[in-house]
């Protein structure tokens, strides 16, 4: 992972912490409004984001419920997704890409809500 990131670096000096953003059509977002809407919003993003894992240290947010939300149509996070069955965690799965909020912004807004209500 860590040469992918290296690959799509922002080169500018002050910014090589940064990678340059991946186009929509990477993420599943294929209709063309909604690529065109989403390449206007586009920006860098930390590379360490995904290789600096979340402390939690506080007992009762250990106690919370924990929930997956799987985009099966994006093989790239299939590894988190048993990750987190195995570990017994809330499961659900929307069939799009990455970016559901986009393709399928119903049917997620669904599976949130049910999830407050735990």
């Amino acid at each position: 992972m860590e040469i992918l990131y290296k690959e799509r670096a922002l080169k500018e000096k002050g910014r090589e912490w940064l990678i340059a953003p991946y186009e929509p059509e990477v993420w599943g977002v294929t209709n063309s409004n909604d690529v065109q809407w989403m390449k206007t919003r586009l920006s860098p993003m930390p590379w360490h984001t995904h290789d600096q894992p979340m402390k939690i240290t506080s007992p009762e947010a250990r106690r919370l419920p924990k929930s997956y939300i799987s985009c099966s149509e994006y093989k790239e996070f299939h590894f988190m997704a048993q990750k987190a069955r195995a570990k017994g965690w809330d499961y659900h799965e929307l069939k799009t890409g990455h970016d559901a909020m986009i393709n399928v912004p119903y049917e997620l807004v669904q599976i949130l809500e049910a999830l407050a209500m735990l």
